[in-house]
């Protein structure tokens, strides 16, 4: 009887474990893990920066239980650091400092490096930067001095740098990997240097792209995209201090971003970190993947500014090289031959319309002669060469200047045909 009555217990035990094994398994069916990635990067924190905004930027993380990387700049500049005049620097304070220690040790900050002082030494490439062009040396020497000093003050390790106005160079790259950088976070326009170790996880879109960009990041779900947002505080209503407030057209409410991390944050195919935690979890965050998601957004930098949509997330390394430009009539599917037909009819539109201004204009006003002729012929030859070396190989170019290169093409082969017509009439005549 005992025997027995053992056995029902064994009997008993063994059916409940088998019930919570069997719900734990259905559960995990059930919920499907998050497909997309989200992760604020929030620039300048410094000891000018606006502290009541930051702190409910902050407040904003804490109660929605996500973490946010934020771009600190050990010295700001004293006056302006759009200025490029010598100035004092200030370095961050103890109660900007205290403020971080506190937000990191609770989880909801991320701390990056941002540069030294954030003082722009030059113009390049239709923007300032801090960096690029610097030689090694200088460059070695400030980012370390700022790094020093934010791992002293703020008692942990720097592993992210984030250049300011996302510029750098291959010498700032050398430099990071020197100085036991683990990540650069910039644009998607900087250098590459196949043989660093760095991770890169460029920034992809902005606070006011977000939901669109997830809207199409989530047609993406089976490639687990990452959405690097960079917000800073001249993008929120009533914070306008610095020039560059000027550039932002769409600006958000402290409620608004508010609404909108709560709603990301309850979404269950999405998920908010930060750039370290993504180190942490070893997602690929390579040079390939950096390269290749480069070459893949050449049609779409193609497009104009204006017109949607804007694939604002970061691909997997494979996924991106399949998509690269060069490879993009390889596998056709529904999405890249509608932006090609967006593309190409955009800039088709163009041309054609110069063709045919330019044509009427010709023949009304100008009488041409045989050098004109043959000198359009040649140019609008050289130019739809340069448009097919543009698109076939990685140029640094953009719609603007796809847009000229159009133009000059259409009137090109305005005048061209123009003078074909001139030079049939003129036949005509002396024939008659």
């Amino acid at each position: 009887m005992k025997t027995l009555g053992m056995h029902r217990i064994i009997l008993i035990i063994s059916s409940i474990l088998a019930v919570l094994v069997c719900s734990a398994g259905w559960g995990n069916t059930a919920i499907s893990p998050p497909r997309v990635t989200v992760v604020f990067r929030y620039d300048d924190y410094s000891s000018r920066s606006n502290t009541d905004l930051e702190e409910k930027i902050l407040r904003a993380f804490s109660q929605n239980k996500a973490c946010c990387t934020f771009s600190i700049i050990p010295f700001i500049s004293a006056v302006n650091y759009l200025d490029t005049n010598p100035q004092e620097v200030i370095p961050l304070t103890a109660a900007k400092t205290e403020i971080a220690r506190q937000a990191m040790a609770a989880g909801t900050m991320d701390a990056a490096q941002h540069g030294y002082s954030h003082q722009r030494q030059g113009y390049t490439h239709g923007w300032y930067t801090a960096y690029e062009g610097l030689d090694y040396d200088s460059q070695l020497h400030k980012i370390r001095t700022g790094k020093v000093f934010l791992e002293k003050i703020l008692g942990a390790k720097i592993i992210t740098f984030v250049p300011p106005y996302n510029s750098y160079d291959a010498n700032t790259l050398k430099v990071l990997d020197k100085l036991n950088f683990r990540c650069l976070s910039a644009s998607l326009r900087g250098q590459t240097v196949p043989s660093t170790s760095l991770k890169i996880l460029p920034e992809t879109c902005t606070l006011a792209q977000l939901r669109e960009v997830i809207g199409y990041a989530r047609k993406m779900v089976d490639y687990h995209p990452i959405i690097c947002v960079m917000f800073h505080q001249y993008n929120f209503i009533g914070i306008d201090d610095t020039k560059e407030a000027e550039r932002i057209n769409h600006k958000t409410s402290l409620d608004e971003f508010n609404q909108l991390l709560s709603w990301i944050t309850s979404q269950e195919d999405i998920r908010v970190r930060s750039i370290s935690q993504l180190l942490q979890e070893n997602v690929d965050l390579s040079m390939e993947r950096f390269i290749n998601n480069k070459y893949y957004l050449e049609l779409f930098h193609l497009k104009p500014a204006w017109w949607p949509p804007h694939y604002g997330f970061y691909m997997p390394a494979e996924f991106a090289f399949n998509l690269r430009f060069r490879n993009i009539f390889l596998d056709f599917n529904a999405l890249r031959i509608t932006n090609i037909l967006y593309v190409g009819s955009f800039y088709l539109i163009i041309l054609i319309l110069m063709l045919i201004i330019t044509y009427l204009l010709t023949l009304i006003c100008f009488s041409l002669f045989m050098l004109i002729d043959k000198i359009f012929k040649y140019l609008s030859l050289v130019i739809l060469c340069s448009l097919l070396f543009a698109m076939i190989f990685p140029a640094q170019i953009e719609y603007k200047k796809i847009e000229i290169l159009m133009g000059a093409l259409g009137i090109s082969l305005g005048l061209w045909l123009a003078c074909l017509r001139w030079k049939k009439s003129a036949t005509a005549k002396n024939g008659a």
